[in-house]
């Protein structure tokens, strides 16, 4: 018996544990809504039910008993409320709750009416039955709750990947266990009941108290482990990632170019790189401030994740310089994907107070030759982007696959006002309006 109360002791040691690292987890920035404040709740109410159960053992004359089962079943009801913000399906909360009250409040109304003391500890006890009635009750609210948290818990699994994955299995996995564990040792009872026979006496179900303190010991550090994965993966994303415009940041874009190259030169596919800078952004900050120049720069960035094509990798170089990186893409589909762009930022300007600030981009589009390396490809789509400053900004110049190194670039491909291109001066495609 000793032993066993030293487990369960230990047990309660984790959960604290367990409980420190849900609020540190929490303190964490982007972590305040993921349910760990629920967590660590629901960690520190298991505490508590070890250490009730740790007073009954070493005080039997107190009126506990039934107590710790309750309190465990209040604890999972917290890390099943947690679970659900966590997945992003909060509520049920007064669900929860309603399997809670009812056990607890009968107890606490039990010994209210009787009178709660030491010393006369035989007024306040529950008869036999009822606490064999409660401790089951408990059980099977214990085996609602758990399955609820592998309800919650699988539709995730597929949508994670490596350590989040692994973490959601074992949350799956131990919960089942206790599930499986639990009703294997309250069936005899239930089979009684089933059969309209009186419950037997039940005076202790540390089995069933020790068994669950482990499993919630379990369950924590599984989700633990779940947040520690959502915690890692929004900052790799924060590092990755421009603050301002939530596309790639120039090292994150540079390591997608290179990957793209080398994938497209093993596969033998084409690879188009876009080059894209607003026209005259120091006007725009000069004119309407810094703040609006912040504006447009999301502004732009929502428009070319909205209309890039599918898989394209988009980047922000620097200032108002983006990139557009196409795999699978031709130099001609990636001039029409150009064109739209530049048409769509010209009629959609983007809102302010007073009045929306127009503006327009000019793009430089390089498709990737065979055996050239991202540099390569981004310094050809950058001659091309300074060509279609030359030609007055609000255009699209493309560095073709036909040009000899050191050769003039062409074609140079300019929209007017009316949507209509225009020919540079050496000759270009033209459309007249």
């Amino acid at each position: 018996m000793f032993q066993s109360q030293v487990v369960v002791l230990i047990a309660g040691l984790f959960a604290l544990q367990m409980a420190v690292v849900c609020a540190v987890l929490r303190r964490s920035p982007g972590m305040g809504r993921s349910g760990l404040s629920s967590w660590a709740i629901g960690d520190l109410i298991v505490t508590l039910a070890v250490v009730l159960l740790a007073a009954h053992v070493m005080r039997p004359a107190w009126p506990l008993d039934a107590v710790p089962e309750l309190v465990l079943t209040a604890g999972l009801s917290m890390m099943v409320y947690g679970t659900r913000h966590f997945v992003g399906r909060p509520g049920r909360g007064m669900v929860l709750l309603a399997l809670n009250v009812p056990g607890l409040a009968a107890r606490a109304a039990h010994a209210v009416e009787h009178g709660f003391s030491p010393a006369t500890p035989a007024v306040a006890a529950l008869p036999e039955p009822a606490v064999a009635a409660l401790t089951l009750a408990a059980s099977v609210i214990q085996i609602l709750l758990l399955l609820e948290l592998v309800r919650i818990t699988v539709p995730r699994v597929p949508l994670k990947r490596g350590t989040g994955r692994l973490a959601a299995l074992s949350l799956i996995l131990v919960a089942l266990a206790c599930t499986t564990l639990i009703g294997v040792l309250i069936a005899p009872a239930v089979v009684m009941l089933v059969d309209h026979r009186h419950l037997p006496a039940v005076t202790s179900h540390d089995g069933i108290i020790v068994l669950l303190v482990f499993g919630m010991v379990g369950l924590s550090v599984s989700f633990a482990l779940m947040a520690h994965d959502r915690l890692r993966r929004m900052l790799e994303r924060r590092a990755r990632h421009d603050d301002l415009t939530d596309v790639l940041s120039r090292g994150a874009f540079w390591e997608e170019l290179e990957a793209t190259c080398k994938k497209a030169e093993r596969a033998k596919q084409p690879v188009t790189v876009a080059f894209v800078d607003l026209d005259h952004f120091k006007a725009i900050n000069d004119l309407y401030g810094h703040l609006a120049g912040d504006s447009v720069l999301r502004h732009f960035a929502g428009l070319l994740r909205r209309n890039a094509p599918p898989h394209a990798v988009i980047g922000r170089l620097g200032g108002e310089e983006f990139a557009i990186v196409m795999p699978n893409t031709t130099m001609e589909t990636g001039r029409a994907a150009s064109l739209r762009l530049n048409s769509l930022v010209r009629a959609t300007p983007c809102p302010s107070d007073p009045d929306p600030i127009a503006y327009t981009v000019s793009i430089g589009m390089a498709e990737r030759r065979e055996g050239e390396n991202a540099d390569a490809v981004m310094r050809r789509a950058d001659r091309a982007l300074y060509d279609a400053k030359l030609m007055g900004r609000n255009c699209v110049s493309s560095h073709d696959n036909g040009d000899a190194p050191g050769m003039p670039r062409r074609p140079r491909v300019r929209e007017d006002e009316r949507g209509g291109e225009h020919a540079s001066p050496d000759g270009a495609i033209k459309r007249q309006p």
